[in-house]
């Protein structure tokens, strides 16, 4: 079976025709940007794009064109898509309340049922904890309640593809696996248990999960439902039970080529980056060795010793400030955003760094936010009664920065020329050298 990458790859090798897909209509609780998110196992592997780049009016009203070969996975806050080519709707899409969507024209029908989409990193169909009982047996009763409804929701849907129909129902078993598997974690909370109580939970429900996990796992390994956002949480262990070996290297070779990717990510010298192309050639899906091999292109054309890419940002009295303002002084960048857990933990090391400097005119420090509004990111700074060059900016301006993950610090020298894309935590000691 070909996964959805190999598919995308071969499309685009022998040149498939590509089709557009057009969205119009109103956002609610966005900020003046936001980007179509491709959802699908090339999500990190591929450099981002400014093509499905949405910049709505003052009232929220958009219109987005763009081309697509296949139908794929996309996010649009916090709303999964299923978009095809020669989709043309007008939608309604809340940030706040996914669920309060709405979606007219072709490609409405999938739409509408994927608003419904429960949240893999929430435990799925456990809701955040909201369905977990006071056992185990309970617990999984109520899981599995959950998937027969969102069954019948998916059967009733009319106008949809055999392949949405085909995927979804992989959805419904990869996250009643998520659902049951998540329930420890969301158990011990809810039931406010600690300490050896936690432990005994945990060891016990662990146990009684088991034959469930075996039974929907099995026969359940599959490549080309990588593309599913749920499934790739949980295909390491899906691949214990076995399956055909063609799908088990493609499902090895997603997340090793993720970890390499992300290992890229990390450095800025061309020359160290150059040395990734032997590992690459190891990959055997041909088609995450090709998507690695465009980040790898991607992130040499930037990086250590080549002068720094200007970007425009918003400061604390809503002026346009530019990063190109501050040339001629050694510029230390610091990338956070409120929801960040490790990069708040970095905020007290990051106001001692300054102060380390504050009486050194040549080196400046600029905290940089990638909220996606103004108000968590002001209320943070007002409440930690930070100083200094207080800056907020759609992570979607920094593409050349390749901003995957944060916390990150970017070091730029008096000649506005890249030292490291990379550079030490504010935490770290070797960020004073």
């Amino acid at each position: 079976m070909i996964s959805g990458l190999g598919l995308f790859t071969l499309a685009s090798a022998f040149g498939q025709k590509q089709s557009w897909i057009t969205i119009k209509g109103q956002l609610k609780g966005f900020s003046n940007q936001v980007e179509v998110e491709d959802l699908s196992e090339v999500q990190y592997l591929l450099p981002s794009s400014a093509d499905r780049m949405i910049v709505p009016d003052a009232d929220g009203k958009f219109t987005l064109k763009f081309k697509a070969v296949n139908a794929n996975y996309y996010r649009l806050g916090r709303n999964t898509l299923y978009l095809t080519p020669g989709d043309h709707m007008e939608v309604f899409i809340d940030k706040g309340n996914p669920k309060a969507a709405t979606f007219k024209g072709e490609g409405a029908a999938a739409n509408s049922y994927m608003k419904n989409t429960p949240f893999p990193k929430g435990g799925s169909f456990l809701e955040a904890g909201a369905l977990v009982k006071k056992t185990t047996e309970e617990t999984i009763a109520a899981v599995e309640e959950k998937a027969a409804q969102r069954t019948k929701e998916l059967k009733a849907v009319k106008g949809v593809s055999k392949e949405f129909k085909r995927l979804e129902t992989a959805r419904i078993k990869a996250d009643l696996i998520n659902s049951i598997n998540s329930g420890a974690t969301y158990g011990t909370y809810k039931l406010k248990l600690k300490g050896e109580e936690a432990k005994t939970y945990a060891e016990n429900y662990t146990k009684a999960i088991a034959p469930k996990i075996a039974k929907y796992s099995s026969g359940y390994t599959d490549a080309s439902l990588m593309k599913l956002v749920v499934y790739r949480d949980i295909a390491d262990d899906l691949i214990k039970s076995g399956g055909k070996s063609a799908d088990i290297q493609a499902i090895k070779d997603c997340y090793s080529t993720s970890a390499l990717v992300r290992e890229m990510h990390k450095i800025s010298d061309k020359a160290q980056l150059a040395g990734f192309k032997w590992k690459i050639e190891l990959i055997k899906t041909t088609g995450y060795k090709n998507g690695a091999h465009q980040m790898l292109q991607h992130l040499m054309s930037f990086g250590k010793g080549d002068k720094a890419v200007d970007f425009i940002s918003v400061d604390l009295n809503g002026n346009q400030v530019a990063l190109s303002s501050l040339k001629g002084k050694v510029i230390y960048v610091d990338l956070w955003a409120t929801w960040c857990g490790p990069c708040m933990k970095e905020m007290s090391h990051y106001e001692k760094l300054k102060l380390q400097y504050k009486d050194n005119p040549n080196v400046v420090f600029v905290s940089l936010s990638i909220d996606d509004s103004e108000k968590p990111w002001k209320k943070s700074v007002e409440e930690r009664k930070a100083d200094g060059y207080q800056w907020l900016i759609n992570r979607s301006k920094l593409q050349a920065y390749n901003i995957v993950g944060i916390p990150r610090s970017l070091l730029i020298d008096k000649d506005f020329k890249m030292v490291d894309m990379d550079a030490p935590m504010p935490s770290q000691p070797e960020v004073i050298k």
